[in-house]
């Protein structure tokens, strides 16, 4: 059914978001390690400041073909996995590596699998099935009185069916569109994802900062000298 695949979605999004956060908070602690003090050191914090802020950030509304398919002098974790290859490659090239098959699965997740169409089928079903209802008892109009409920006329009865069924219906086509749009609704990752990358960007920023204090003074240094 549309309920199920939508949620089964929803759920791999929550899957794939929280292993490549976990991912990214790896390669940032490995660059940190590793990179400090080298000259490619501010440049890859701040090519993993573009990852988090346009890609990770953009989940759900950038299309996940147009990120794919931007050139790789683009692409942050493209620069990052140049700037820590030169020479041996480290385990830093690696977890980039991890980065980017973990952001594949993100943007696979992502990827809206029930066309629009889908949406609009339904729609025009539960519109069918609610203007079918009077129609079908209408055969029952003469009818002044339930037999088993003396005191409650049809038309009583029948409206209150009525708006149980457009309630019900309603409901039922709600949440399916919640979890049908990547980001806006209800049922999106919008908020978890805001707070799962809050403290990594909060740290990066601190990193970035301190890097660029050390790289001016070095500078200064090496004019004094």
């Amino acid at each position: 059914s549309a309920y199920k695949e939508l949620y089964a979605q929803q759920e791999s999004i929550y899957f794939a978001l929280f292993n490549e956060v976990s991912v990214a908070k790896s390669l940032l602690e490995q660059l940190t390690l590793v990179g400090q003090g080298r000259p490619w050191y501010l440049s890859s914090l701040r090519a993993m400041q573009k990852y988090i802020s346009v890609d990770l950030r953009g989940s759900g509304r950038i299309e996940a073909a147009k990120l794919l398919s931007q050139r790789s002098a683009d692409d942050p974790l493209e620069a990052i996995m140049y700037l820590t290859s030169v020479g041996v490659p480290s385990n830093t090239y690696d977890t980039v590596r991890e980065l980017r098959v973990a952001r594949g699965a993100r943007l696979g997740a992502f990827q809206r699998k029930f066309p629009v169409i889908g949406i609009t089928q339904l729609y025009i079903l539960a519109g069918v099935e609610l203007f079918s209802f009077p129609l079908l008892g209408a055969g029952t109009v003469q009818l002044s009185e339930v037999p088993e409920l003396p005191t409650v006329s049809i038309l009583e009865l029948q409206a209150f069916l009525f708006s149980c069924l457009c309630g019900a219906i309603m409901l039922v086509l709600r949440i399916i569109q919640e979890l049908w749009q990547s980001s806006g609704g209800v049922f999106n990752v919008d908020e978890e994802l805001q707070v799962m990358v809050f403290g990594l960007e909060e740290e990066l920023e601190l990193r970035v900062a301190l890097a660029d204090r050390q790289a001016f003074f070095s500078g200064g240094a090496a004019d004094d000298t």
